[in-house]
């Protein structure tokens, strides 16, 4: 990631800032800081989709209601990954909505997780890496791990690494 990335996914910066987390680019990389949270956004994700699965499942972790659009595509990806969020939300105490069909979506909480979920892969590298964060404020169990290689075979050393700055 860097500060002036022309990639689609450099959207997570501006995702971020509205669910409290301000990105401070620096020469040793990015100082993530916790900052206050919108209570609700919406997001059009058309150029980035494949970020709507960490946003919905942070989204959920920290109780922020998201209206998502340009998420079609997500059905025909690795897995059908808008029915994977349905399925695998509720366990992290969380819902996605279908509001308009093919259109619009809203994520949310809904009620308290179930003690140490486990949430389904699906063989989908991108949903194990989008739960990964939830296992920062709950005990969480990612089902079938491996599957992040596909794109990111260091992601759990990096993960590990990850380290909180009061």
């Amino acid at each position: 990631m860097k500060e002036n990335s022309l990639q689609g996914d450099s959207a997570i910066v501006d995702i971020m800032q509205q669910m409290g987390v301000k990105s401070t680019f620096t020469a040793q990389g990015v100082l993530l800081t916790k900052t206050p949270a919108q209570e609700s956004f919406t997001w059009d994700f058309t150029d980035c989709p494949d970020l709507a699965q960490t946003i919905a499942a942070c989204a959920v972790a920290k109780g922020i209601t998201v209206t998502m659009t340009g998420i079609e595509s997500l059905k025909i990806k690795e897995t059908d990954r808008v029915a994977a969020l349905q399925a695998e939300l509720p366990k992290i105490g969380g819902e996605l909505i279908e509001i308009e069909s093919n259109t619009r979506y809203v994520v949310r909480r809904t009620t308290t997780p179930a003690t140490q979920p486990s949430i389904e892969t699906y063989d989908d590298h991108r949903m194990a890496m989008a739960f990964a964060p939830v296992g920062m404020v709950m005990p969480i169990v990612i089902e079938e791990p491996h599957v992040v290689a596909k794109s990111y075979p260091s992601f759990w050393e990096d993960l590990k690494k990850v380290t909180t700055v009061e």
